[in-house]
């Protein structure tokens, strides 16, 4: 799948408004915050990684959290490394 950034960004700021609602409360979780100041622990990180990979259908190095270590510059990123769709260019 072909996301933009805007899309990737989204797609992260729901999943991490899900799965730490406990902790933090979701209007507290913005793009720019730094994954670990989120609290995302290495297992929590590579359960990111896994629903973004199924979710785009690419591969992610479990490093990819820490060169690109906030939701949006992990989706700038995405939003350049996501394949093609079939057909097109």
């Amino acid at each position: 799948m072909r996301a933009s950034e805007a899309q990737i960004r989204d797609f992260c700021l729901e999943y991490l408004s899900r799965t730490l609602a406990r902790v933090i409360p979701p209007h507290e979780i913005v793009a720019e915050a730094r994954f670990a100041s989120l609290g995302l622990d290495s297992a929590s990180s590579t359960h990111l990684l896994v629903e973004l990979e199924d979710w785009l259908g690419v591969e992610l190095s479990p490093e990819v959290v820490f060169e690109y270590p906030t939701i949006g510059d992990l989706a700038r990123f995405l939003a350049g490394q996501s394949p093609a769709p079939d057909g097109c260019c």
